[in-house]
């Protein structure tokens, strides 16, 4: 078994024994049962991802770190969900300044950004600046494809907890500040690298004194 395929065998099953468990609970509890429809309309959007995920990406291999940061995102969604903190979910702490679910954007938005660059990566692409840019945009994209389905929400479910405009616009700039750091920290890292790499000290140089020369020129092998 690939580990895209138990990536996402794992979260279905751990998106499942959520809903049953807990998450279902915890919205009627903080939304209402007359709302639960809201609840659907995110569980079927969940599922839907998982299943573009697995159907997009199940041709290519991954490795663990990349999917553990994904996973990561995943399971910061699930704990703003169900997780209390005094009384109130985790999803409306305020923490620094910032409510918690732009920390979600930020990590599912560093997290896609790397499955990107790895996926173009796989295909042979080269990273140039302009694909760099692509990459971001798509990133972009795929966060506004979340807002419109939250638009969608407002629109159909009455009483709705998405929140306004001014909502939605902290979103998508919490996915691009999250795509942008991405991007940060593979320029710095490469720039790292290169930098190492042309250090006269890593040849060793510096420990090769004019006696330890002549002795290895003069003494037999």
């Amino acid at each position: 078994m690939k580990k895209i395929d138990a990536f996402v065998l794992t979260n279905v099953f751990l998106f499942v024994l959520l809903c049953v468990f807990r998450y279902y609970a915890r919205f009627v509890q903080y939304r209402g049962a007359a709302h639960i429809g809201e609840f659907f309309v995110y569980a079927a959007v969940i599922m839907l991802g998982i299943a573009i995920l697995w159907f997009v990406f199940r041709h290519y291999e991954f490795n663990g770190s990349t999917l553990l940061l994904v996973q990561l995102g995943i399971l910061m969604h699930f704990s703003g969900a169900f997780v209390m903190v005094d009384s109130h979910r985790l999803y409306d702490q305020v923490l620094f300044g910032l409510r918690y679910d732009k920390y979600v954007h930020f990590v599912n938005a560093f997290a896609a950004t790397l499955l990107m660059s790895r996926l173009f990566e796989i295909q042979q692409i080269a990273l140039t600046r302009s694909n760099n840019v692509f990459v971001v945009l798509v990133v972009l994209g795929l966060g506004a494809v979340i807002e419109i389905v939250e638009y969608l929400v407002v629109l159909t479910v009455p009483g709705n907890g998405v929140g306004g405009y001014d909502n939605n616009m902290q979103d998508l700039m919490a996915n691009l500040v999250g795509a942008s750091s991405f991007m940060l920290v593979k320029y710095l890292w490469g720039w790292r690298a290169r930098t190492e790499s042309t250090q006269p000290a890593s040849l060793g140089l510096d420990t090769l004194s004019p006696v330890k020369v002549k002795r290895r020129v003069i003494d037999p092998p």
